[in-house]
């Protein structure tokens, strides 16, 4: 039974390994710079939502 576990559980491994590929800022609608994300949350009246991510 364990070996059947095994293959599933190092393709999991294996994929989870793999950068996932960045989105595009300006699909979405994103601001990457912190001072136009901030103008245009006081033209707009919204709050803003700060990420803050380590990227190798």
């Amino acid at each position: 039974m364990s070996r059947v576990l095994v293959l599933p559980a190092l393709m999991l491994i294996a994929g989870s390994a793999t950068a996932a590929p960045k989105p595009d800022a300006a699909k979405y609608g994103w601001h990457t710079d912190y001072a136009t994300a901030k103008a245009e949350a006081n033209r707009t009246g919204k709050p803003m939502l700060l990420v803050f991510r380590c990227e190798p």
